[in-house]
Parts: C-alpha cells; sequence; structure tokens
C-alpha cells in the first residue's frame, strides 16, 4: 500500500497482494521481485503469495472518503507488486476487489496488467455487457516492444472499459501505434477490422491514454531517445493524452573531448543505442551514444519539456 504515491501517473498505489512470475522481456528487471525476496517472500507460479487483512484493504474506503471531502478524484494503481489478471493469484483477491471498485466511487482504479488475455475470463461477467463495466474501472495494458503491441493491443481494444491504456515501460524498441490504434483526428472512423462491430463505431479514440518510460535499477536497459519521440508524436496527431514518465538510467551523451570513451564503454558506462534496436556493434546515423547517469539524474524532460497527459476518464476528473 502506498498513499501519496511516487509514481507520476497516479495518486496512491494498491496491492490485492504480493507475488507474480516473469512472462515479457519487460519483466528482465522487476523491482517487485527484488522487493519481494529482500522482505522474505517468493517469486513465481508457485511461490506463496503474501496477502492482506482487513486494514490494509480498507484503506481504499479511507481514500475514497478523503477523495470525496476533497471533492477531487483519485487514481489507484493497482498492483505494483503483483498482477491481478494472473491465474495463479490468491484465491478470492480478485472478488474481493471488485466489491471494492463499487464501494468506492470517488476513486479511478487504474488495472495494469501483463496478462491482458486474461482479462475477458476473470472480470465479472456483468462488466462485459452494454453498460455494465464500471466507470471508475480502468484498465491497462503493459507493452514495452512492437510485438507486445500487435499481440496484446486487440485484446486491450475488445474490453468496454471507459478508460483504455498503455503502460510502455520499459520501452525496450520502436512501436509503431498509428496506423491502427492511434486514429488522428482527422482520419474518421477507426480501420481495426478485428474489433467487434459495437466497439468498432465508436466515436473516440481507441486507445485513451499512452505512458512512456525507461528502465530503471542495476541492470537497466537504455532507451533510444526517437522511440519516445515517435509515441509522443503520434498521441499528439491523434489527440490522445500522453505521459512521459522517466529515463530511467540512461540519458543521451556527447563525445567529451580529452576524455576516455573506450574505457567507459568497456566498464558499461556509455553504450552505443541503435535506432533499430540491433546491437550491431556500429555506430550508424540515427544511433546515439547514452550514458548511465541514475534515475534521479535522467529526470523526465523529452526534448526540454515535461509531458503529463491525463484522460478525464468515465467520469469526471
Amino acid at each position: 500500500m502506498s498513499e501519496n504515491s511516487s509514481i507520476e501517473w497516479t495518486d496512491h498505489t494498491f496491492n490485492t497482494h504480493w507475488g507474480c512470475s516473469k512472462i515479457s522481456p519487460g519483466c528482465d528487471g522487476c523491482y517487485a521481485q527484488a522487493l519481494a525476496k529482500r522482505f522474505g517472500y517468493g517469486w513465481g507460479d508457485d511461490a506463496p503469495k503474501r496477502e492482506f487483512g482487513e486494514t490494509h484493504w480498507n484503506d481504499l474506503i479511507r481514500w475514497d472518503r478523503k477523495a470525496a471531502a476533497d471533492g477531487v478524484r483519485r487514481r489507484v494503481f493497482t498492483n505494483s507488486m503483483s498482477d491481478l489478471f494472473d491465474k495463479f493469484a490468491p484465491a478470492g483477491v480478485r472478488e474481493r476487489h471488485w466489491q471494492f471498485v463499487q464501494r468506492t466511487p470517488n476513486l479511478d482504479h487504474l488495472l495494469l496488467t501483463k496478462r491482458i488475455g486474461n482479462v475477458r475470463g476473470m472480470v465479472p461477467a456483468a462488466w462485459l455487457e452494454p453498460g455494465g463495466w464500471p466507470s471508475n474501472a480502468w484498465i491497462g495494458a503493459t507493452v514495452v516492444n512492437q510485438e507486445e503491441a500487435d499481440r496484446d493491443i486487440p485484446k486491450l481494444l475488445q474490453l468496454p472499459a471507459p478508460v483504455r491504456f498503455l503502460s510502455m515501460e520499459p520501452l525496450l524498441g520502436l512501436v509503431d501505434l498509428s496506423k491502427e490504434w492511434l486514429v488522428p483526428k482527422s482520419g474518421g472512423r477507426y480501420p481495426f477490422s478485428s474489433l467487434p462491430d459495437e466497439y468498432r463505431t465508436r466515436s473516440v479514440d481507441l486507445l485513451d491514454w499512452v505512458i512512456v518510460g525507461g528502465e530503471s535499477g542495476r541492470g537497466a536497459r537504455p532507451m533510444h531517445p526517437s522511440w519516445a519521440h515517435v509515441l509522443r508524436d503520434q498521441c499528439a496527431a491523434a489527440g490522445v493524452p500522453f505521459l512521459f514518465k522517466q529515463w530511467g538510467e540512461w540519458q543521451v551523451t556527447n563525445v567529451v573531448s580529452g576524455g576516455d570513451l573506450g574505457a567507459d564503454i568497456r566498464r558499461d558506462m556509455v553504450r552505443i543505442v541503435k535506432a533499430n534496436g540491433q546491437p550491431d556493434g556500429h555506430f550508424r546515423r540515427g544511433d546515439v551514444l547514452m550514458r548511465r547517469v541514475g534515475k534521479k539524474a535522467g529526470g523526465r524532460l523529452l526534448a526540454g519539456l515535461q509531458h503529463d497527459g491525463f484522460p478525464t476518464g468515465g467520469q469526471a476528473a
């Protein structure tokens, strides 16, 4: 549980449980695994998960009451230390969470998952009926490369949630969302042919929000700046809110006169980052040098600007 979370795109963080397993390249440097092990909890499908009592769950009620008193909706990220749609989640935690979603109308629950294909079979059946999805339950998919985008965004967009978003962190390669999932405002109706008819004719953008960020932590991989720039521009063209969360451990650098670039590369303090993501060892047009500077020094300015776009959601923000 984290009230007043330091995560840039949420107000609070709530965990139904702790414990998960690695299923994506984005999981390679999982901070939650390291933190869970520090507190004595295992990791993996069959490892025991940490569960919580009534006091923990009632934090949601307290946050809801405070949001109502303040007259301001609050966003709650679920889960930072697990995945609500993991089939190995403890029995009953999902059903319990659905009850708390209903009991906390002043909170927008941001349900972010790496297992978007499981969602339809795990939410209440009533949510999938016309008008049945709660207006305060947003659904997001973590997508780190084009392969995951092609596989998972269609599954995300078949869910009738009021806000459907992407968390593209850590962004590990160039991803194009413009052809089918971010339609320019002048483009008319969506060309996305695999959506059911009732969703294909919606008059709002297919994706409602895109979050982009680089990786942090000891084994963090650098993010080429063009990958973030492309997504920023595609969101702007489609009128979709864009939030740039962080660079992570790495920032673009230049060759310093009198420095020892070779030694910095050998010590893994500087890397050649390929625009196409293929590390062939040669420096070509479009490639950049990036230096490990740490998350704080890396900051979250993209081309000198801070991007903090948010959707309004299913209810008044």
